[in-house]
């Protein structure tokens, strides 16, 4: 069976090097399999040199279509969907991130807010020993 990555493919679907392509499941993925005028091939991960896994066919599909590929098979025998899950990796902290990301920007908003109020011309100013005389009067009340 002969390995091709995304540029190898390409060029065999160009020289007309592709008879049939088909996109066969794998557990919760599908991989892209052709039919060459060498034999067998399959779409392969340049960097990981292993069968390039699709969770959703529809990129396959349009990948395949990108290379001018407009019909192709099913095969669905092997599919298992309720496997998904373990096509993503769990980021625990990724939860923690995207927590503090959001305290971040909401403390930026209010940063921002507080500022355009200080430049507002009409915002009256009280200084400190006036509010503290307000403040001690409404406390002794």
């Amino acid at each position: 069976m002969q390995q091709l990555n995304v540029e190898q493919f390409r060029a065999a679907v160009e020289s007309g090097g592709i008879l049939s392509v088909t996109l066969k499941a794998q557990g919760p993925a599908f991989s892209v399999q052709a039919e060459t005028q060498r034999g067998h091939a399959v779409l392969i991960d340049t960097r990981k040199k292993q069968p390039r896994m699709f969770a959703d066919p529809r990129k396959a599909l349009k990948l395949l279509k990108e290379f001018g590929i407009h019909k192709a098979q099913l095969n669905a025998e092997d599919w298992q969907p309720e496997q998904a899950d373990q096509l993503r990796p769990t980021r625990p902290d990724s939860a923690a991130q995207m927590r503090a990301a959001h305290e971040a920007a909401e403390l930026k908003r209010i940063l921002e807010e507080r500022i355009r109020e200080a430049d507002d011309p009409n915002t009256v100013w009280i200084d400190h020993d006036t509010l503290f005389d307000e403040l001690e009067a409404s406390l002794a009340d």
